[in-house]
């Protein structure tokens, strides 16, 4: 009888896992545990084992560790094997072990895998289109939260959550995260943003709201090769009865470099 981890991967490879085995290939997995210089006793929650249930948890509308664990238990018991303990602390703490860098890794790697099987006629004029957003989210309400992320000041201490503050940078076709940041509530979007500039290629085209309509993002993006579409910021006056008329609703106007250089 193959051992517990096996049966799981076996498994997971003929449910839940099938799309992501081309994308998160065990040996990708592999390799960068081994670059964290990441270090594991044989059992039944190896990494990809825990990667794949972590995936399976997020995708289940019943999204607690229980439910993860029943899954497994009976997917071992179907196989004639022994099944883990319903207690959750093993796979929590598997969880716990896998290193924040391997997912900030995988991230990209998965949104670059699904990018290559996207046909060119499918792009923008053959050019990958980014999406740039941000939004908060609530977190657990825990002391260590508490201090990175504090809750919204007009809220009483004890009666709110810890929120954070995220920066998503995302493909328009596929809908993969490319790149994300996250901050306290009192970070500023745009500062986060202008960080994930970095991950702009050349002949990029990105897309966002009227927040980054300015002259100072307009030129960060064209620093990176990129090319921005911006929804003109409500605080720019700017009259369109000027420039070169290119069609309806489109013209063509200049913007001048500001003569005070802007903190970024």
């Amino acid at each position: 009888m193959p051992n517990r981890a096996s049966i799981l991967k076996q498994q997971f490879l003929q449910s839940i896992a099938l799309p992501w085995e081309g994308l998160l290939p065990e040996s990708k997995v592999q390799e960068l545990l081994a670059n964290e210089n990441v270090r594991y006793y044989s059992s039944v929650y190896t990494p990809i084992v825990t990667l794949w249930a972590m995936i399976s948890q997020v995708l289940d509308p019943d999204k607690s560790l229980s439910q993860a664990v029943k899954r497994m238990g009976i997917w071992l018991s179907a196989a004639g094997a022994v099944p883990p303990s319903s207690d959750t602390g093993a796979y929590s703490k598997a969880r716990g072990r896998l290193p924040s860098r391997l997912v900030e890794q995988l991230v990209p790697f998965v949104a670059e895998e699904l990018e290559k099987q996207v046909p060119t006629e499918q792009q923008w004029c053959g050019r990958r289109v980014r999406v740039l957003d941000g939004t908060t989210v609530l977190m657990s309400d825990t002391a260590e939260n508490q201090a990175e992320y504090p809750q919204h000041s007009n809220q009483k201490p004890g009666c709110g959550f810890p929120i954070a503050k995220m920066v998503v940078l995302f493909s328009l076709v596929t809908g993969a995260v490319v790149s994300a940041g996250i901050a306290s509530l009192a970070s500023s979007e745009i500062v986060m943003s202008r960080l994930i500039y970095a991950n702009l290629a050349p002949d990029d085209v990105i897309l966002a709201d009227q927040a980054y309509g300015n002259y100072v993002d307009l030129v960060l993006v064209k620093e990176r090769g990129a090319d921005a579409v911006f929804r003109k910021n409500h605080l720019s006056k700017t009259d369109f009865r000027r420039g070169k008329k290119l069609g309806i609703g489109d013209r063509k106007v200049v913007w001048n470099k500001p003569q005070q250089c802007p903190n970024i």
